[in-house]
């Protein structure tokens, strides 16, 4: 049995590390290689959009932080744009905070109250949702879907729209560098990133060949025709993964591309673990489709692929060689693989190794959303229960 479990974890990395994502060696990019970066694939120019973008925000008690990102905004220097605000229910001074600065920068804007929030709805999509139908009849020729948290740095959304028209596409996601600075997001943050590279691997996501389709939440920019018939959030409006199931139904309609990128970042800051472990909960089991049997095989396999090779260098007899060789080079092979995330979070070599820790805390995380799922009624959430 120990023979067999190093096998399995050996042959996963290969494969993992080689032919995930690669379809008979099709894709470019390895999953784990962050070569996928907005900045190497946009093509300066000099030309100056003037079409008409509406940022979106939903915002639930966000007045600590909504001023960054409304400022870096402004600082695009776009002419022709407009900012909505939906206020979600804010109990602390969101809706004061923006307004005032808004209508001090002289901003066409509009900060609406969002309705209280209908059975059946997440928070997220329900805001999203009211936002699509404020501007339906509204002469927009695109939507930038903006998180509260996110700064932006000057140009981008210029350079995602020029970007967007020349590769004719119907949406480009940016995901946000994330606040990496105290000790648990050093830990967990690269990890959540590289664990969403490797189920939505970004070259097959951006293949219009492929039905996989991903987005990141803080930042997605799309034509507004694309719910010009219909309001797609009216489809998903039960999903807590909002971001990639929105994709989902816009590349039903066309192509979408998705990637990193060094000019969006997140000022949103997770000081402790119970932070990240609230944010990881809330959605961990519905990547699972709520299934105890998907649960259990996640499990296993993670404990076999992240966590067997560590543990048994440790505990393998010395005359065991062989295995603790292999169990070695597979070792070499997570790190091969991690550490272009870590570079990318610019972390000292010492997070090279951090990757079966960070699993394991992940592994409870799951296994706490499950047990919330199933016997709490739900995940908290900024106030609410999912």
């Amino acid at each position: 049995m120990t023979v067999f479990f190093c096998l399995v974890s050996f042959f996963s990395w290969t494969y993992l590390l080689f032919f995930n994502s690669r379809k008979y060696f099709s894709y470019n990019e390895f999953f784990w290689s962050n070569m996928t970066v907005f900045e190497k694939f946009y093509e300066k120019n000099n030309n100056k959009n003037n079409q008409n973008i509406c940022v979106i925000i939903p915002a639930r008690n966000e007045e600590k932080i909504i001023s960054e990102t409304l400022n870096s905004i402004i600082q695009q220097g776009l002419n022709n744009i407009r900012i909505l605000i939906i206020n979600d229910n804010s109990t602390d001074k969101t809706h004061s905070v923006a307004s005032n600065l808004l209508k001090k920068k002289k901003i066409k804007h509009q900060i609406v109250k969002g309705k209280k929030l209908p059975n059946g709805w997440s928070g997220k999509v329900w805001a999203l949702k009211q936002a699509v139908d404020i501007l339906k009849y509204k002469q927009i020729e695109y939507y930038l879907f903006l998180d509260s948290d996110i700064i932006l740095k000057k140009g981008i959304i210029s350079e995602t729209v020029n970007f967007l028209c020349k590769k004719k596409l119907l949406m480009v996601s940016l995901m946000a560098k994330l606040n990496c600075s105290s000790n648990w997001e050093k830990l967990l943050i690269p990890a959540f990133i590289y664990f969403f590279q490797k189920i939505y691997p970004f070259s097959k996501v951006n293949d219009p060949n492929s039905s996989l389709a991903a987005a990141a939440g803080g930042f997605i920019l799309c034509k507004s025709e694309v719910f010009s018939k219909e309001n797609l959030y009216d489809q998903i409006k039960d999903k807590v993964i909002d971001d990639c199931n929105i994709a989902k139904k816009i590349k039903e309609k066309g192509n979408i591309w998705l990637g990193l990128t060094e000019k969006i970042y997140s000022k949103r800051c997770y000081t402790n673990l119970s932070e990240i472990w609230k944010m990881v909960s809330r959605t961990a089991y519905e990547q699972l489709s709520f299934s105890p049997l998907y649960l259990c095989l996640s499990v296993f396999g993670m404990c076999i692929i992240y966590l067997y090779p560590m543990l048994a260098i440790f505990f393998f007899e010395k005359n065991q060689t062989s295995l603790f060789l292999l169990n070695t080079l597979t070792i070499l092979i997570v790190i091969i693989s991690f550490r272009p995330t870590i570079k990318f979070y610019n972390l000292s070599s010492f997070y090279y190794f951090s990757l079966p820790l960070a699993s394991l805390v992940y592994i409870m995380m799951t296994l706490t959303s499950a047990f919330n799922f199933h016997f709490k009624k739900g995940n908290i959430w900024k106030g609410r229960k999912y």
